[in-house]
């Protein structure tokens, strides 16, 4: 855990040095907020911390951190082996980190982080005082706040909601600490001098370089961070990584970082994108943010492609993305954006309605799940009970039992519609084959996942056809949930991308 504080201490250095101020203010979230009052009692110029629900007792986060993933574990233990670490969430903490983190406890603290100190308290638990108190005993500035907004901010990414009252609440708490004639200056808000140069810097190692793009859409742009073979290497094959569901350009538990630099350092350039709204990529005109299913995304990806094929003289791009990411890098090549394949991993629909919301109504994917559900339940006491107690939504079962009865008769209606030459408005057979003559189409599954069946349900016209001739390929992965949250499940997934990336054929 040092090299995490010795990152803010850097972080508050290089701010310094490209803002030209003298005292900065540190505002730190969970674990973040506990590394930004370690680092600043460590130092002389930061003159305030925000620390929103911060992790004030290690072992208690600990805790948390294991309940979460044994609620979450699928296919095997709950966290990973005590030898290396702890497994959470899609996230590895090594053995000497959760030791140091277990050790960790603010309320002992011999200094204090910051003459000024702001503690924001979760809105989902009731508030300890014990920090405060510690703070004030080291003569501290300490004030608390129960502005809501934590609790719908740190669910799933595409459902989480922006804290706007809570943001507004720290702004202005920095501004207060600024009005203080006595204070020092600090700088809220604008650009940052040499802000363009900062940004245009790569990170270098000896097998890879990496540094953030903007793409320009002409009136805004899209944001993405590009990982390119060591210095003096070129390529002409690049890999288009998009967003899945609102995850940003890390990809779903970090594992676009390690593709990128895997690949990078093997030969390839890779784009990890922000599709507009999501990430680090501002919504374009009139759109909202957070949007999984956009209109724009389309653009968007084509507008990636032609960056990686006019400015780094690519010839050979692909795409690869996960749930979302899958359905858009699929129909971007349905659509013809010049790309060489594409991988799609976990696809949940092949069919949207843009704008359409994720909750509303029952979805092709819940109808797969849900039928699963109820075979296993169909011998059990406890839902006929719940039947006839009338603790059962019927509207819902009913709208089920409507859609379950539509994707049974799917494949009997598109052969007469075709018999009778009617056009049909979700032709996945038809899009397969549009895909293919774009691109070879890579479909990767976790075992049991709903994709499988729609996508045999619904393209089984043309899927047997492509497979035979190599336009299509499908993969499965075992033991694995939709978003590969554990590591062993992940390793298992980046053998069968390697192998498309580099190997041919599909993988037994």
């Amino acid at each position: 855990m040092a090299c995490w504080v010795a990152s803010v201490h850097v972080a508050i250095d290089t701010l310094k040095q490209r803002s030209n101020v003298q005292q900065v203010a540190l505002v730190g979230l969970r674990l973040g907020a506990t590394l930004a009052a370690i680092a600043a009692a460590a130092r002389t110029d930061v003159c305030g911390v925000v620390a929103i629900a911060p992790v004030v007792q290690g072992r208690l986060y600990l805790r948390e951190l294991r309940i979460l993933a044994e609620t979450a574990a699928v296919g095997g233990d709950a966290s990973a082996d005590s030898n290396i670490g702890l497994e959470s969430a899609g996230f590895l903490l090594t053995k000497e980190a959760t030791e140091t983190i277990s050790a960790l406890d603010l309320r002992t603290a011999k200094e204090r982080p910051a003459a000024n100190v702001l503690i924001v308290n979760r809105d989902d638990l009731p508030s300890q005082p014990h920090w405060e108190n510690a703070l004030t005993a080291l003569d501290a500035n300490v004030q608390t706040a129960n502005w809501p907004g934590y609790k719908d901010m740190a669910i799933d990414p595409q459902r989480s909601v922006v804290p706007e009252f809570l943001i507004n609440g720290v702004v202005n708490s920095l501004r207060t600490w600024c009005s203080d004639p006595g204070a020092p200056r600090l700088v809220v808000g604008g650009p940052v001098e040499g802000a363009r140069q900062f940004v245009e810097q790569a990170f270098a190692t000896a097998s890879f370089h990496e540094k953030p793009v903007q793409i320009e859409l002409g009136g805004s742009s899209l944001f993405g961070l590009l990982t390119t073979p060591a210095a003096g290497e070129t390529s002409a094959t690049a890999v288009l990584l998009l967003n899945s569901g609102s995850v940003h350009s890390i990809g779903p538990n970090r594992l676009w970082v390690r593709l990128a630099r895997s690949w990078a350092a093997r030969g390839m350039v890779v784009l990890r994108l922000d599709l507009s709204g999501i990430g680090d990529s501002l919504p374009r005109p009139g759109s909202g943010e957070n949007v999984v299913y956009s209109a724009e995304a389309a653009h968007d990806i084509a507008s990636a492609i032609r960056y990686l094929q006019d400015h780094l003289g690519a010839t050979d791009c692909r795409l690869l993305g996960l749930c979302s990411g899958a359905y858009h890098g699929f129909k971007a090549a349905v659509n013809g954006v010049p790309v060489t394949s594409a991988v799609l991993i976990n696809p949940l629909t092949f069919f949207w309605e843009i704008g359409k919301p994720l909750n509303d109504g029952i979805k092709d994917y819940e109808v797969v799940t849900q039928s699963s559900n109820y075979r296993r339940q169909l011998f059990s006491l406890e839902p006929w009970r719940k039947l006839l107690s009338g603790q059962l939504d019927m509207c819902y079962l009913f709208s089920y039992a409507k859609r379950r009865l539509a994707f049974l008769v799917r494949p009997g209606a598109e052969v007469m519609a075709r018999w009778l030459r009617i056009p049909l408005k979700e032709d996945l057979a038809r899009e397969l084959d549009a895909a293919a003559s774009t691109g070879v189409q890579h479909f990767v599954f976790a075992v049991g996942e709903p994709g499988i069946e729609l996508l045999k349900n619904q393209g089984q016209r043309s899927l047997d056809r492509l497979v035979s001739r190599k336009r299509i390929t499908v993969d499965y992965v075992p033991d694995a949930d939709h978003t590969f949250t554990r590591l062993d499940a992940r390793d298992r997934l980046v053998k069968v991308l390697d192998h498309l990336m580099f190997g041919a054929g599909v993988i037994a």
